[in-house]
C-alpha cells in the first residue's frame, strides 16, 4: 500500500511539474526581453527584438528599467506591442523619424527625450499606407511623454499621414500622452491622393498635455474626401504655451472636437490669432473656455466655439 501511495505521488509531481513547465514556455512566448537580444547599438538591438516577436507571432517585447540611446528609427511591427519599463528612457540622438507603428502594433509606458539639437523628425509617426482601420484593431499608445531638452523647439511630438489610394488612420487611440519642447505636438495631416482616398478620421485623444511646443496642434485636409481629416476627439486637453509658442490650433477638416483648457496666454507675446479656423474646417467645436474671440479667426462654415 505504501509503494502505491508513494508512485502516485511521484505520478502527481510529475504531472504538476509538466504542467508548470508548459504554462512557463506559454508565458515565456508571450514576452519577450530586448535583453536577451544582441544588436550593434541599442536601436538594433530593440528592432531584432520586435522583428523576432513579429516573425513568432509573439505579442510583447519588454524594454529593461535603464537609458536606452536611440540613433536610427524604430519600427512596431504588426501585432507587436513595445512595453517600457517605468524606468525606461529613450535618449535621442541624431534626426529621423524615432518610432513609427504598423496597424495592430502598440506602445505603452514609452518615454522620449530629444537631446540633440539637430532632431527635425517626428517623434510617434503613423502613416495611412498600413491602413489601420475598422473599430477591432488594437494599434493603441498610452501613457506617453515626449519631451526636447535640447531647447531646440524642433520636430514633431505625434504625426499622422495619409496620402495615397484608400490610406486611412481610423479607430486609434493615444490616452495619457504629454508634449514638451516639440515644434509641433500633433499634426495630422491628409493630402489629395492620385487616385481614391485618403482619411484621417475617428481618431480620439484623451487626456492629452501640450508644453512649450511652437505649433500645439496642427490639421490639414480638405473640408471632405478626396482627403479628410474628420471627426477626430481631443478630450481633457491640457495646454501650456511659451514665450515660443505662435499657435494652438490650426484646423481643417469637419466635425473635429476641442475640449479642455489653455493657461497662461499671455505668454503667446506676438498677439496673433492663436486659433485658426482654415477654409477648409466644417462643423469643428471648440471647448476651451479661456480662449478670447480676439485671439481667434474663423474662415470656415459652421465652426462653434464653447466659451
Amino acid at each position: 500500500m505504501k509503494k502505491i501511495i508513494g508512485l502516485s505521488i511521484c505520478i502527481v509531481l510529475i504531472v504538476f511539474l509538466i504542467f508548470q513547465q508548459k504554462h512557463s514556455i506559454s508565458n515565456h512566448k508571450e514576452k519577450i526581453y530586448v535583453e536577451d537580444f544582441k544588436g550593434a547599438n541599442d536601436s538594433a538591438k530593440i528592432q531584432a527584438a520586435i522583428d523576432h516577436a513579429k516573425a513568432n507571432k509573439l505579442k510583447t517585447v519588454m524594454l529593461d528599467d535603464r537609458k536606452y540611446t536611440i540613433s536610427s528609427p524604430i519600427i512596431v511591427r504588426k501585432g507587436v506591442k513595445l512595453q517600457f519599463g517605468y524606468g525606461t528612457k529613450f535618449i535621442v540622438k541624431g534626426n529621423f523619424r524615432v518610432l513609427e507603428l504598423e496597424r495592430n502594433a502598440s506602445i505603452e509606458g514609452a518615454y522620449v527625450v530629444i537631446n540633440d539639437a539637430e532632431f527635425n523628425s517626428e517623434v510617434i509617426y503613423l502613416d495611412g499606407k498600413y491602413k489601420y482601420y475598422n473599430t477591432w484593431n488594437k494599434t493603441h499608445v498610452k501613457d506617453v511623454n515626449i519631451i526636447n531638452w535640447s531647447e531646440s523647439n524642433q520636430g514633431t511630438g505625434i504625426s499622422f499621414y495619409a496620402g495615397g489610394k484608400e490610406h486611412e488612420i481610423s479607430f486609434v487611440n493615444f490616452e495619457n500622452i504629454k508634449v514638451a519642447g516639440m515644434e509641433t505636438g500633433v499634426k495630422l495631416i491628409a493630402e489629395e491622393p492620385s487616385s481614391g482616398k485618403a482619411w484621417i478620421n475617428a481618431n480620439r485623444f484623451l487626456n492629452l498635455s501640450l508644453e512649450d511646443c511652437v505649433n500645439m496642434i496642427y490639421i490639414d485636409s480638405n473640408s471632405t474626401i478626396p482627403n479628410e481629416v474628420s471627426g477626430n476627439q481631443f478630450t481633457n486637453l491640457q495646454i501650456q504655451p511659451s514665450g515660443k509658442t505662435k499657435s494652438i490650433l490650426k484646423i481643417s477638416g469637419q466635425y473635429n472636437n476641442f475640449e479642455g483648457m489653455v493657461w497662461d496666454l499671455d505668454k503667446v507675446t506676438l498677439q496673433n490669432e492663436v486659433i485658426e479656423f482654415t477654409e477648409n474646417s466644417m462643423g469643428t467645436t471648440i471647448d476651451i473656455p479661456s480662449l478670447p474671440m480676439s485671439r481667434i479667426t474663423d474662415r470656415g462654415q459652421a465652426n462653434i466655439l464653447n466659451q
